[in-house]
Formats: structure tokens, sequence, C-alpha cells
């Protein structure tokens, strides 16, 4: 077996030593290391004793200060997983999710009561909300979604189903009254697809 392709590596991470394999394409070398350019997959050439990195998506990789736009498809503890569909007001097809706080609170991340003092979670799974992309630490992408243009752009309502509008810090369901405490952005209620080019 001359080459075999492995998982996808992000830009800057580490792919192997310098003794092991030749640096080939999309790769650079850092401290006798050799580290990805792209974001992609790995394709070793045992044959060649080198490696390379095949793209697999030509579009922009998002960058620390971008403005990006999904919807909430996973929740693990204190935080959510948001599939990325707009970046700085583009369609984005790439795929990628990013992760970002899923609490809502003072500064120390606890509810307002002071008799109950668990973080509450302020999002769920389909919601949809805009942020700003803060780290890519550790091959994740890692965004803020607190901010009067940031936090949650659309919400079903949890008890039925039916469209919610904005109401003071969160939102009100117009078919059952149902409300919920949310982290809102200024311009919820307005189609979040309808500015993007």
């Amino acid at each position: 077996m001359k080459k075999k392709t492995s998982g996808m590596v992000f830009p800057g991470e580490y792919i192997a030593e310098i003794e092991e394999f030749q640096a080939g394409n999309n790769t650079f070398i850092l401290d006798g290391t050799i580290r990805s350019s792209v974001l992609g997959k790995k394709e070793y050439d045992f044959k060649r004793r080198a490696i390379k990195i095949d793209p697999i998506n030509s579009q922009e990789f998002p960058k620390i200060g971008d403005v990006v736009m999904g919807f909430v498809e996973m929740l693990f503890g204190s935080m959510i997983s948001v599939k990325l569909f707009s970046l700085n007001n583009k369609m984005y097809t790439a795929g990628l999710s990013a992760i970002a706080s899923a609490r809502m609170g003072n500064s120390k991340g606890w509810n307002r009561d002071r008799y109950n003092r668990k973080a509450k979670s302020i999002y769920r799974i389909g919601d949809i909300v805009r942020g700003q992309i803060t780290s890519l630490m550790n091959s994740s992408i890692h965004m803020a979604v607190d901010g009067t243009n940031f936090g949650l752009l659309y919400s079903l309502c949890l008890n039925c189903g039916g469209d919610t509008v904005k109401i003071n810090n969160g939102v009100k369901c117009i078919e059952c009254s149902t409300y919920e405490e949310k982290r809102v952005a200024n311009d919820y209620g307005t189609s979040p697809v309808k500015s993007l080019r």
C-alpha cells in the first residue's frame, strides 16, 4: 500500500515530524514539525515518505472577528454546537460547526435567582443564532453570541412549535403565549437569510 488518506486537519495543525516524512503540498515546517496550511485531509505516500494535504473545500475558512450565522445542532453541558450557514453575510456551505457558551446569567454565569444557583441554558436544538468568531484554538472554531447584534435570531415555541416574537429579554409564542428567557439579537424575527448574498 503506497498511499493512505486519513481524517480532516485544520490550518496550523500538527501532522508529523520532519524525521518521519517530507513536507508536501499544502504543508509547512515549524520547529521540526510538519503542519497543515489548509483545511483538508492528510495523504501519506509511504513509498516516497511524503505527506501532503488535500483541501476539502475551497471556501474561505473562518477567521477571528468574522460574523457567522448557524443553527444549534447539539447541546452539551454548558456549550452548544452551531452548524454554520453564513460567513460575513454570505452563504457558507463548508459544513463546519462552531462552539459557543449556552448559559445565561450574571458575570459568573449563574441564574439571577439567588436561590437557584444552577446555570441556565438559553438555546435549544434548531434555534438560529448569530455570533462572532473569537478563537481557532485546539482545532475548534469558537464563537461568542453575546452583544447587541449577536444571539438568537429565530426560535420556535418550546410548548406548541408556533412562531415567536421578541418581548423584553426573551421570546413569546404568538399561538399559546409561552414565554422563554433568551439572549436575543436586536433584529430578532427578521429572516436570517434575507441579508445573505
